[in-house]
């Protein structure tokens, strides 16, 4: 079957809702930080056989080395769960990936801002490493990134434009398998799934009076 992407659309909520707290019941003015966390999206590579990758590569394709790319967009509207810029003091992305090929993975991230630019967020790509295999070619340790999971502070800048951003692009590569005989029996075991959220240190007031 063709390559399967998952893509989980943002949660749209408002802070009020995300922190649970009821204003009506407070009588005088408060002060809290409530850490904001919510999932973007997820790109997830995995083949039943090899030849459905996406390259080209020679016949026959045993001991050959290979790479390719996979791309996804995940759409999404961080200006209605933050309702205002001025509440907000950090950001930052996390990044869960999870490698079961064996070979390189490399991971960057992109959003396309209010004018349809593609922005890079990463400033150079997240490497994990290669997947360990047995001698019968599946999967012993799956790898992660490092540190796991991968946070990536945000800039004033970046966290400005992103609020007015609609999409995101996770990007990954596979970089140099080698197509053993054993590798191509247990290809349809490999994957990549790389997931992405967002935390925002909110500083939030309410008055009452």
């Amino acid at each position: 079957m063709p390559q399967r992407f998952i893509c989980t659309m943002f949660l749209a909520i408002s802070l009020m809702a995300c922190t649970g707290l009821d204003a009506d019941k407070i009588s005088d003015e408060i002060e809290f930080k409530p850490n904001l966390s919510l999932p973007l999206g997820k790109l997830t590579v995995q083949y039943d056989d090899v030849s459905e990758v996406p390259l080209v590569a020679p016949v026959p394709v045993v001991d050959v080395t290979v790479g390719w790319e996979e791309t996804d967009t995940v759409y999404f509207n961080l200006e209605s769960s933050v309702s205002e810029r001025k509440y907000i003091l950090s950001m930052m992305l996390q990044f869960d990936i999870t490698n079961r090929y064996p070979a390189e993975i490399e991971v960057d991230l992109y959003f396309v801002d209010i004018n349809g630019t593609d922005r890079q967020l990463t400033t150079t790509p997240i490497l994990v490493n290669a997947a360990e295999i047995d001698e019968d070619g599946k999967v012993s340790k799956e790898k992660h990134s490092d540190p796991y999971p991968y946070q990536l502070p945000l800039s004033d800048e970046q966290i400005d434009a992103l609020l007015f951003s609609d999409r995101i692009v996770i990007r990954g590569v596979v970089n140099d398998l080698v197509l053993t005989q054993q590798v191509i029996d247990n290809f349809d075991s490999y994957s990549l799934s790389a997931a992405v959220g967002v935390q925002a240190q909110i500083d939030y007031s309410i008055n009452n009076s």
